[in-house]
């Protein structure tokens, strides 16, 4: 696992399966503007760059007052590529009070939700709500005196045809058996 500082020129196109990153922010607001540039630059040409991007900025804002690595410690964000067409983002805090959890569903029941007051809102677990929205799946899990909370994507890969996998199977000199048994 490499250290990669947001902006380094030595990072991989296309990167393969079981490709991390990992970098340490100290536990305060504007380290968040950090992890998202962290993460824009390791997932460059990435189809999820975005919707990652987005829930890496979540989840450090998270750690940073949610957790105690906002009371002066510090957070890690990883990077990872665990398979073609999948990409994860984790962030490992210092632990707090309460498990990470989407908060209640904005009220429907309101005929104009511009006249409810700020103070009417919930105010824990929104961001969750907008991780799950943009990953395919997240989660989390205990990591020694604390927890990592994580959010991968997935997009869709090219798949190599049967007429490809022949034709490259001819080409390398294999016989490859077909519906008439001829090789």
């Amino acid at each position: 696992m490499a250290a990669n500082p947001a902006g380094a020129s030595a990072i991989p196109v296309n990167p393969q399966p079981g490709t991390r990153w990992q970098r340490i922010f100290p536990g305060v607001p504007a380290q968040v503007a950090e992890v998202r540039r962290f993460v824009s630059c390791l997932l460059t040409g990435c189809p999820a760059r975005d919707a990652l991007v987005s829930c890496a900025s979540e989840l450090a804002a998270n750690a940073v007052v949610h957790t105690a690595s906002g009371n002066g410690g510090f957070f890690s964000v990883e990077v990872s590529c665990p398979c073609f067409g999948v990409a994860r983002v984790s962030v490992t805090d210092a632990g707090g009070p309460t498990e990470p959890a989407v908060g209640a569903a904005v009220r429907d029941d309101t005929a104009d939700i511009g006249d409810l007051p700020v103070a009417g809102l919930p105010v824990s677990g929104l961001g969750l709500a907008l991780v799950a929205a943009c990953a395919s799946d997240w989660g989390f899990a205990e990591s020694g005196p604390g927890r990592t909370v994580w959010a991968e994507a997935s997009w869709p890969v090219a798949v190599l045809s049967d007429a490809l996998a022949i034709s490259r199977q001819s080409r390398l000199g294999r016989g490859w058996r077909g519906g008439d048994g001829a090789a």
